[in-house]
């Protein structure tokens, strides 16, 4: 009887021994796959912070400059500040020569080289932006319109 009850009491503590490696066993699997998952989500969450990023840096990149090779006179004039032909021409022949490449930014500034123009180190580089002009090019522009925007200047301008 006593061997029964000694065969009985180590089946049960293997029985306990066995649930309790299941529970723990299990416990150990869905900790892992948790942190799969937690390290699957953080890697896409990178990946569409860096795409939000490229988007916002290719916005801004957009929108630091005008594109003239076809603005017409009242874009020219409006963009450096209401000035005539005759004075945008001097303002862009000041340490330029006629082969060098520009961008040119919605409030008239004249960037010649490379830039960081925001917080995420967004760059540009008038040698190779899209909307990048040579001085010649942008010369040849406004004097192409030179009458309009002469024309332009003296109905804004103050009377004297």
């Amino acid at each position: 009887m006593k061997k029964k009850i000694y065969l009985v009491s180590l089946l049960v503590l293997l029985l306990i021994s066995f649930a309790t490696f299941k529970v723990y066993d299990k416990t150990i699997v869905n900790t892992k796959n948790s942190e799969e998952t937690t390290l699957k989500h953080q890697a896409v969450n990178k990946k569409t912070l860096e795409q939000s990023k490229e988007k916002i840096s290719e916005k801004n990149r957009d929108d630091f400059s005008i594109d003239f090779k076809k603005a017409d006179a009242e874009t020219i004039y409006n963009t450096f500040n209401n000035s005539n032909a005759d004075s945008i021409i001097n303002l862009l022949e000041i340490s330029n020569d006629d082969s060098d490449r520009i961008l040119v930014s919605p409030d008239g500034t004249i960037l010649s080289g490379q830039a960081i123009i925001d917080e995420n180190g967004t760059e540009v580089d008038s040698d190779t932006d899209k909307n990048s002009i040579t001085i010649k090019e942008l010369k040849d522009l406004v004097l192409l319109h030179k009458p309009q925007i002469d024309e332009l200047a003296a109905q804004n301008s103050p009377l004297e």
